[in-house]
């Protein structure tokens, strides 16, 4: 037993600092995710110890009910939204500060300033912004002589969805900011220093020498922030909590509604197990073709 210790001390010192790590995450992670598969089989309540298994009754009971068309939709809205818009103004910020230099460190402070804050209370920050009777967005339009203007941003199906998407924007574009400028201080100053000499335009240097080289940072920030807008629940359940009807409602949200609301434990582990293979195949379908568009530019 000595002699096989010390062949092999490293590799039981590797185990001695993984095992922990690997204890936590199957304590926290691995054990409730099997469960909540297994749960999403039965008629489980959540309170009450017995239940009977249903096979695919609660998929189908979720993938059949009303609001199922409006989760995707929904869903297709913020991707389609949120990822680019999110990824095109942090990644320009990013781009000025890198350039302007000078009050780089106040502007980054006021730009992230935000994603301190706990979602909760970003909610409720901008549902007084959207207040149709004494918001910011209400008061600057009555002086403005546009009344008619101000609207309840948040309570009507047209509105709600790009109001509660600028919220989002605004909360987290500090973060991935701070990736694109640590992807902006990798690139060696000579590159943009010869480019200056030969008379590109700041344009033409965006374009053809930054977006290239940050290709590595474009892609994780993309991944990060598709995977966070799908399973988003704090910010959108204190601005609207789903609603109007299920204008705004998430798949995190309906899940918590499934859940705690109606009691159908089962149903909520149902869609948590759609809401994961939705989320896994549209990460890997992102990473696919990013990872090409790098391959692409190196």
């Amino acid at each position: 037993m000595r002699v096989w210790y010390r062949n092999n001390r490293s590799a039981v010192a590797g185990a001695a600092f993984v095992l922990p790590a690997l204890a936590v995450i199957g304590v926290f992670f691995l054990y409730p995710a099997l469960m909540s598969f297994r749960y999403s089989f039965t008629n489980w309540n959540g309170i009450s110890p017995d239940f009977d298994y249903v096979g695919w009754d609660n998929f189908r009971y979720v993938l059949q009910s009303p609001q199922f068309k409006q989760l995707i939709w929904n869903t297709l809205f913020l991707i389609g939204l949120y990822v680019p818009v999110l990824n095109i103004i942090s990644m320009l910020l990013a781009v000025l500060i890198y350039d302007v230099r000078r009050f780089a460190g106040m502007y980054k402070v006021i730009i992230y300033l935000p994603n301190i804050f706990s979602m909760v209370v970003v909610g409720i920050i901008w549902k007084v912004i959207y207040n149709p009777v004494f918001g910011p967005v209400a008061l600057v339009l009555e002086k403005l002589g546009k009344e008619s203007w101000a609207q309840d941003w948040l309570g009507q199906t047209a509105t709600v969805m790009p109001a509660m998407s600028l919220s989002i924007v605004w909360y987290s574009v500090g973060f991935y900011l701070m990736i694109y400028l640590g992807g902006l201080s990798t690139i060696p100053p000579d590159i943009y220093e010869s480019a200056s000499i030969e008379g590109i335009t700041w344009f033409q240097r965006l374009r053809y020498l930054t977006f290239p080289l940050l290709s590595h940072a474009i892609t994780i920030n993309i991944v990060v922030s598709a995977i966070g807008i799908l399973t988003i629940f704090d910010l959108p359940f204190v601005l609207t909590g789903g609603g109007p009807g299920f204008a705004s409602q998430t798949m995190a949200i309906s899940i918590y509604i499934y859940a705690f609301k109606s009691m159908q434990q089962g149903s909520a582990m149902a869609l948590a197990v759609i809401l994961t293979l939705v989320t896994t195949a549209i990460t890997l379908g992102l990473l696919r073709l990013l990872n090409r568009r790098e391959a692409a530019h190196e």
